[in-house]
């Protein structure tokens, strides 16, 4: 039992890790900014506790209304990636959107608004809820 407990510890390190060099990657390959996709930084805080902590995402176009976001976020000496699709529509120059994602099978759903140069959201599950914000890094 204490080798099955330890094979699962250390495949979720690994998990995490790549994970991590993964955005790493994606972080420093992201182009100039260009509407909504490239480098953002900023962070993220639970409205239910008092957790928060940094968080950077590398953003993509998909099509129009569509755009695939890779966050990284950190949480004391720990962080952890994970990419979601920003499903929306544009309200001018506003992008209204949400996105819906299952990490290890709880489900959290985002809603927002992002400019060119601000994105705002929250997010809930059925164990935290917060917000996020985020600004250009250029």
């Amino acid at each position: 039992m204490k080798r099955l407990l330890l094979l699962v510890a250390m495949v979720a390190a690994l998990g995490v890790l790549c994970g991590c060099r993964s955005f790493e990657s994606d972080w420093n390959a992201a182009t100039a900014p260009a509407g909504l996709t490239g480098r953002w930084v900023g962070t993220w805080q639970n409205t239910n506790n008092t957790h928060s902590g940094p968080l950077r995402a590398v953003i993509t176009q998909q099509d129009t209304n569509h755009f695939s976001a890779r966050f990284h976020a950190g949480w004391g000496k720990r962080s952890g990636s994970f990419k979601t699709r920003l499903s929306g529509t544009w309200q001018a120059d506003t992008f209204e959107f949400t996105g819906k994602r299952r990490i290890l099978g709880v489900p959290i759903r985002t809603t927002g608004t992002a400019t060119a140069t601000r994105l705002d959201s929250g997010y809930d599950s059925p164990f935290d809820q917060g917000t996020f914000t985020l600004r250009r890094e250029w």
